[in-house]
C-alpha cells in the first residue's frame, strides 16, 4: 500500500509539473528589461491585459508628470484587466442608456473596480502572420468626457480586429480632476494627455517584442478619445511618436475660437477652497495629496460640473489654443480618418431644450444673421427633435471636424479621409436611437452585444468598415484594390457613408457648415 501510495504520489507530480510545462509553453511573453511579461492565447491572438506602462500616480506622484513604470520582478502575469480610473458612473450610465434604448437588460454592464493605480495597457497581437512581416499598431483611446471610461468596456476588446493583422491596444489614463489640474506649484496640468503620451513611449519602445512596427503606429479615439487625439496631434511632446490618427465624433474641442482656458484654474482653486478650506498656494499641495481619492472625485464633480476637464494651454504638453494650431497648421503632420455619425445629438436632446433656445445661444454669441438660413435648411424635417438633431449634430460635430480635415488637407501634404457612420439598426427601437453618438464602435472592433438587433447587413459593414481601418493602419491609405474611398475634398465636403449602402455622397451638414462660416 505504502508503495502504491508512493507511486500514486509520483505520478501527480510529474502531470502536475507536465501541465505547469504545458502552461509555460502555451502562454506567450516578451521580457521588459529582466522581467518576463506573461500573456494568454485565444483564437489565434496573444492577449496581455493590464501591463502597467507607467508607476502609479499616487500619494506625491499625484498631479505629477507620468514616469516610466520600473519592474521589480521577474515575472508579471498579464492575464487580467487592471481598475479603471477613478470615476463616478457616468459611462456606466451611458451604457445601460443605450441597452435600454434598444429594449436589453441595462444591468448587463458591470461597474469596474476603480484606483488611482490605473495606469494600463491591454494588447491583441495576432500569431497568424508571417514571423517576417512587421505587424501595424492601433492604439485606441476610450471616450466618456475625459471624466469616466476604460479601456476594456465591451465595444473596446480588441480580438475581434486583431484578427486582421495589427496589434490592438487600448490605454487608460487618469480621468476627472485627477487627470486635469491646475495649480501653481505644478510643472504641467494636462495629466492625462502626459499619460497618454507615455503610453506611445512605452509602445514605441516595447511593440518590437511582439513583433510590432515601433514606425508604423496609429492613434484612435472617440468622443473624448478622439478629443485627446486631436491634442495629441497638437503636442510637441507627443512628435515622432505615431503617424497616423482616426478622430471619431469630436468636433466640438474646436467647435469655439474663444474657449476659456481659465475655467480649469478658476475651479481647480474652488476646489482647493472647498478641500482644506484654503486657496491654491504654492504650500499647500502637500495637504491637496492627503485628501483621498474617493472625498477628492467626489468633491470635484460638485466643483467641476461638466465643464473643466479637457487639455488646457500649461505651456508643457500644449502651448496654444487648440482652434489656433489647426489654423496656423502647428502641429503634427499625420494622415488622418476623421468622422462622424448622422445622428450624434439624438440621445442628449434635453426636453426642456427647443428650437428658439437653440437660435437665442447663437445670437448671445453674437451671430446674429443665421436665423432665417438655418431655417430653411430645415423646413423638410417633421418635428422640433428632427430639427435639433440636425442642426446640433452639424454645429457640434460635424462641422468643427471638416476644419480639422480642411486644416491637414491645406497645411500639410498628408491624405485626409472623412466618413459619416448613418446606418440604423432595424427594429422600432431602433429608430428611436438613430444612428446614435458611439453607434459604429461595435462594426469596428466586432463586438456587437446580443441585445443589439444585428443583421447581415450590419455584419457586413462590420467586414467593410473593418477593411477599411486595417488598410489604413496598415498603409495610410484605406483603399486597397478598388478605390472607392475618395479623399476629403473641402470645396464639396465628400463623405463615405456607411449605410445599408456604402458609399460616397456629400455631407448632409455641408450648408449648416457653411452658414456657420465652416
Amino acid at each position: 500500500m505504502h508503495k502504491l501510495k508512493k507511486n500514486i504520489y509520483k505520478i501527480f507530480i510529474t502531470i502536475t509539473i507536465y501541465i505547469y510545462a504545458i502552461e509555460i509553453i502555451a502562454n506567450p511573453s516578451f521580457y521588459i528589461d529582466k522581467t518576463e511579461i506573461v500573456g494568454i492565447s485565444s483564437e489565434g491572438v496573444d492577449i496581455y491585459l493590464g501591463i502597467p506602462y507607467a508607476e502609479p500616480p499616487v500619494d506625491s506622484l499625484r498631479w505629477e508628470v507620468t514616469q516610466p513604470k520600473i519592474f521589480k520582478t521577474n515575472l508579471f502575469k498579464a492575464d487580467k484587466f487592471a481598475p479603471a480610473c477613478m470615476q463616478g458612473p457616468r459611462i456606466v450610465n451611458w451604457y445601460k442608456g443605450v441597452a435600454a434604448g434598444f429594449g436589453g437588460d441595462p444591468n448587463y454592464i458591470k461597474t469596474p473596480e476603480i484606483s488611482e493605480d490605473c495606469l494600463y495597457l491591454n494588447m491583441w497581437v495576432p500569431t497568424n502572420l508571417d514571423d517576417k512581416e512587421k505587424i501595424p499598431v492601433l492604439i485606441y483611446i476610450h471616450g466618456g468626457s475625459n471624466r469616466a471610461g476604460w479601456s476594456f468596456e465591451p465595444n473596446y476588446i480588441g480580438k475581434n480586429l486583431s484578427k486582421k493583422g495589427v496589434i490592438v491596444i487600448t490605454v487608460s489614463y487618469r480621468l476627472g480632476v485627477f487627470g486635469f489640474y491646475s495649480h501653481p506649484n505644478l510643472e504641467a496640468s494636462n495629466f492625462a494627455l502626459l499619460d497618454l503620451i507615455e503610453s506611445l513611449n512605452w509602445v514605441k519602445e516595447n511593440i518590437a517584442k511582439v513583433g510590432g512596427d515601433p514606425e508604423n503606429i496609429t492613434i484612435s479615439g472617440e468622443s473624448a478619445g478622439a478629443t485627446n487625439v486631436a491634442h495629441l496631434i497638437a503636442s510637441p511632446l507627443a512628435k515622432g511618436l505615431f503617424n497616423k490618427a482616426i478622430h471619431q465624433s469630436a468636433g466640438w474641442s474646436i467647435a469655439e475660437k474663444d474657449l476659456d482656458y481659465d475655467i480649469q484654474i478658476e475651479l481647480s482653486n474652488k476646489l482647493s477652497i472647498k478641500l482644506i478650506g484654503e486657496t491654491n498656494k504654492s504650500n499647500n499641495l502637500k495637504k491637496l495629496r492627503a485628501i483621498d481619492s474617493v472625498t477628492l472625485l467626489y468633491s470635484a464633480e460638485d466643483i467641476f460640473g461638466y465643464v473643466g476637464y479637457y487639455p488646457i494651454i500649461d505651456n508643457y504638453s500644449i502651448f496654444e489654443p487648440l482652434y489656433k494650431s489647426y489654423v496656423h497648421g502647428n502641429y503634427n503632420h499625420v494622415d488622418l480618418i476623421i468622422g462622424t455619425n448622422a445622428d450624434e445629438e439624438l440621445m442628449y436632446l434635453d426636453k426642456d431644450y427647443y428650437l428658439y433656445d437653440f437660435y437665442d445661444e447663437r445670437e448671445s454669441w453674437g451671430f446674429y444673421t443665421e436665423t432665417e438660413q438655418l431655417d430653411s435648411l430645415i423646413s423638410g424635417f417633421i418635428n422640433e427633435k428632427e430639427k435639433l438633431n440636425y442642426l446640433l449634430t452639424a454645429r457640434n460635430w460635424t462641422c468643427p471636424s471638416s476644419f480639422i480635415a480642411k486644416s491637414l488637407k491645406e497645411n500639410t501634404n498628408k491624405q485626409v479621409w472623412f466618413y459619416s457612420f448613418d446606418k440604423v439598426r432595424d427594429g422600432s427601437k431602433s429608430k428611436e436611437m438613430g444612428a446614435y453618438h458611439g453607434a459604429e464602435l461595435p462594426y469596428i472592433f466586432n463586438t456587437h452585444d446580443d441585445w443589439l438587433p444585428t443583421s447581415d447587413t450590419d455584419i457586413v459593414i462590420t467586414n467593410k468598415i473593418q477593411n477599411f481601418w486595417v488598410n489604413f493602419i496598415k498603409t495610410g491609405n484605406p483603399n486597397k484594390e478598388l478605390i472607392e474611398w475618395e479623399q476629403y475634398n473641402s470645396n464639396v465636403f465628400n463623405v463615405l457613408s456607411f449605410n445599408t449602402k456604402t458609399s460616397m455622397k456629400t455631407s448632409s451638414s455641408v450648408d449648416v457648415c457653411r452658414v456657420l462660416g465652416y
